[in-house]
């Protein structure tokens, strides 16, 4: 790598309270790297100025949240694997100007499923909640099982639809409609629910206390914790995760790809943890 301190940044709407900071900033510091990790929150009329920004070098990296997935995705001249698949990105590396976008969503999500135990096996059912760049990375990490059948449901049923078509040829995939007894019958045959909205207990269609005692439930949401999603899982006996630790493995993954170096994990867990939990 070269000396000159590295330059990183996220970019996303109403996200001053992110803790990707703390991820990368833990990760330079305990790699011995020398650079920066700071939160652009901007407007969709701000993207255009901060596209040219990168291609002029004022950073050598960025990641991207919401709601910038794909429209960040268009901007790029190349994407890599997920990526071009999915159309979204959450990595982006500036090499000589041109934009090369990444995402690590779905190695994430498969990563931190793992470490608790709750991938799936081959050929169990699975329904995932939401139609955006997380909810397109885990359907994706999930088509890899390979899952008997993936049920995806939406409020915006295109988006959810559209979804299904770009995993066409990956397995038995087709939508749900965003309702509350469609979801629960869905549910009721599946082996994981993943929760990839940022709709809460009180408002999402499906209680996942009526789910099978064998269903995992995920909630991609980390805040505030205990997510009450996975708390009603949990009181009702069910195994189920929030979204932390994707945050974190998709956080580590980006680092990286910008520097070649893995960044030891446990350190990286314990900051974030401890700015998450105050």
């Amino acid at each position: 790598m070269s000396s000159t301190p590295l330059r990183l940044c996220l970019v996303g709407a109403n996200i001053s309270h992110s803790p990707s900071p703390v991820i990368h900033q833990a990760a330079m510091q305990s790699s011995g790297i020398e650079g920066t990790y700071v939160v652009r929150d901007l407007a969709p009329a701000e993207i255009d100025g901060f596209v040219a920004e990168l291609r002029d070098g004022r950073y050598h990296g960025c990641n991207v949240t919401i709601p910038y997935k794909a429209v960040m995705a268009e901007q790029c001249d190349r994407l890599e694997g997920a990526a071009e698949d999915l159309g979204v990105v959450n990595t982006i590396t500036v090499r000589g100007g041109r934009l090369v976008g990444a995402t690590t969503d779905a190695d994430g999500f498969e990563l931190a499923l793992s470490r608790a135990s709750m991938w799936p096996r081959q050929g169990a059912p699975a329904l995932v909640l939401g139609a955006g760049g997380a909810a397109a990375a885990v359907a994706l990490a999930l088509t890899r099982v390979p899952l008997l059948r993936l049920r995806i449901a939406a409020r915006r049923e295109a988006a959810a639809a559209e979804l299904a078509e770009r995993l066409h040829g990956s397995g038995d995939i087709a939508t749900v409609p965003w309702d509350r007894d469609a979801i629960a019958a869905t549910a009721a045959h599946s082996a994981i629910v993943v929760n990839a909205t940022p709709a809460g207990l009180d408002t999402l269609p499906l209680d996942p206390r009526t789910t099978p005692a064998a269903c995992c439930v995920v909630d991609l949401r980390y805040r505030p914790r205990p997510v009450d999603v996975v708390s009603a899982a949990i009181d009702s006996g069910h195994r189920a995760t929030d979204g932390l630790e994707m945050l974190l493995q998709q956080g580590l993954l980006s680092f990286e790809i910008w520097t070649g170096r893995a960044a030891p994990a446990a350190a990286v867990r314990n900051a974030l943890l401890r700015a998450v939990e105050g």
